[in-house]
């Protein structure tokens, strides 16, 4: 059932030169981007009064101080994107102004939207406050921080409606009608919830929990021989906060289907309710540490077309992981969800040449490739095993790649590529014979899966 975008309320709108009703961020911005800040002052002077029995030793002040200003400057920062930034969302444009020094207009073309996410950062949580973010593919987006719950809600129902007509899935609105036309109600079917034992079980036995402990016991060692308190609050506070961030973020994760849209909520302390169009994935991968063969776990993360890569973007990195830690019977139903047609067990694998064991001597029996009807697959990995899948139509080029090595042993390899993103596929050490017939193939594959897809 959708809900109605609810008129803007006269505290944060007005009517512009144009007759367009403009609205703005909440006045409440200020409070939510120093809110950071303003806790890690907290957190000093209380960790300083519990090591010292003090509130103002030297140090505490000094880093108090310093938070202070963040925390005046960001309150300060949200004041004047408050009294500089408005929008206009009706029927006929959504709009974002900016003017502050430089005066911006960005306008999302309904036609152009993606994706619509709202996020909601533990403070802003607590202000009834949230930040919606519309994907417009690869010209990036548009960000709105921050708005309240509701109309971020009511914004993100109006972005949809006109989603839809613009498809031609809604009849124009009639005059006078009211701007958020109901979309046909599709109810959501609950796909996968990730148990809480399976969270924490997952997060405890994979290879960074392996590092971070051997890390922390380093850093145990040296306060053992220096005497040294700080080191030892360092390693405890090292791996508290690795353990947290990796289970915090995908706290009661839950993926559901509502029509074309699959729709992933997750986040204890700040949340995240993020939707992504099955035809906008471009890649696919099925991780497994080496840790995670005794549990039975699986992670899934995907490539969508838009996000860039999340190497460099924590929250695109949260973004790209539709699965943290499931069992099989879960992988198989993410990998359906997004792709109907693929079956695994009906694409041939191929092994490495055996003389492929002088480049992998180790994982040499980890590495193989299959190409299927449609997709083309590839594992590889001993520590931690990936098998990274790619539909033909989504490949957009291929390299042949042959290093000094692979001459000399008589093997190249061959990298199919997609958009930005998490997921690499290469098929490694074929034969060079079998390559070059391989890579012609696959070129002939995509370019008639693209041809059957237009």
């Amino acid at each position: 059932m959708t809900q109605p975008d609810p008129p803007p309320s006269s505290a944060s709108g007005s009517v512009g030169p144009s007759g367009k009703m403009l609205e703005r961020p909440s006045p409440l911005t200020g409070v939510a981007r120093s809110g950071i800040a303003l806790a890690a002052v907290i957190v000093v002077l209380g960790r300083e009064f519990l090591e010292r029995g003090e509130l103002l030793s030297g140090s505490a002040v000094f880093i108090a101080a310093a938070l202070g200003v963040v925390a005046l400057i960001g309150g300060i920062s949200g004041l004047i994107t408050w009294r500089t930034t408005t929008f206009v969302a009706d029927d006929e444009e959504f709009r974002v102004e900016k003017n502050f020094i430089n005066r911006s207009s960005s306008r999302v073309d309904y036609t152009k939207v993606q994706a619509i996410d709202i996020q909601q950062p533990f403070l802003a949580r607590l202000l009834g406050l949230a930040k919606v973010h519309i994907d417009v593919g690869s010209g990036g987006g548009v960000e709105l921080a921050y708005l309240t719950r509701d109309r971020a809600e009511g914004l993100r129902a109006h972005l949809l409606v006109q989603m839809h007509r613009v498809a031609g899935n809604l009849p124009p609105a009639p005059d006078g009608a009211e701007r958020a036309q109901a979309i046909p109600s599709a109810p959501e079917e609950r796909l996968v919830s990730v148990p809480t034992r399976n969270l924490l079980l997952g997060t405890a036995v994979s290879t960074g929990s392996l590092w971070a402990l051997t890390i922390a016991a380093l850093f145990l060692v040296g306060s053992i021989l220096t005497r040294s308190p700080v080191t030892l609050a360092a390693a405890v506070l090292a791996v508290a906060g690795w353990l947290w961030n990796q289970t915090g973020k995908n706290w009661g994760f839950t993926m559901t289907r509502s029509g074309e849209s699959l729709h992933i909520r997750r986040g204890v302390l700040s949340t995240v309710t993020q939707a992504v169009r099955p035809h906008r994935i471009q890649a696919l991968a099925i991780r497994q540490d080496i840790l995670q063969r005794v549990t039975g776990l699986y992670q899934v993360s995907v490539t969508v077309l838009g996000y860039g890569d999340p190497i460099h973007d924590e929250a695109r990195a949260k973004n790209a992981v539709v699965l943290p830690f499931g069992t099989w019977d879960q992988v198989m139903t993410v990998l359906h969800a997004v792709w109907p047609d693929v079956d695994l067990g009906r694409i041939h694998l191929h092994a490495q040449p055996r003389r492929a064991r002088w480049l992998t001597p180790i994982s040499f029996r980890t590495h193989t490739w299959g190409i299927g009807e449609d997709f083309v697959v590839a594992q590889h990995g001993l520590l931690r095993q990936v098998r990274a899948i790619v539909p033909h139509r989504r490949m957009q080029s291929a390299s042949l790649e042959q290093g000094p090595l692979q001459r000399r042993l008589r093997l190249a390899a061959i990298s199919i590529h997609t958009t930005d993103g998490p997921v690499r596929l290469t098929l490694s050490h074929l034969d060079e014979h079998e390559a070059r017939v391989v890579f012609l193939e696959q070129l002939d594959r995509a370019r008639r899966a693209r041809l059957t897809v237009g």
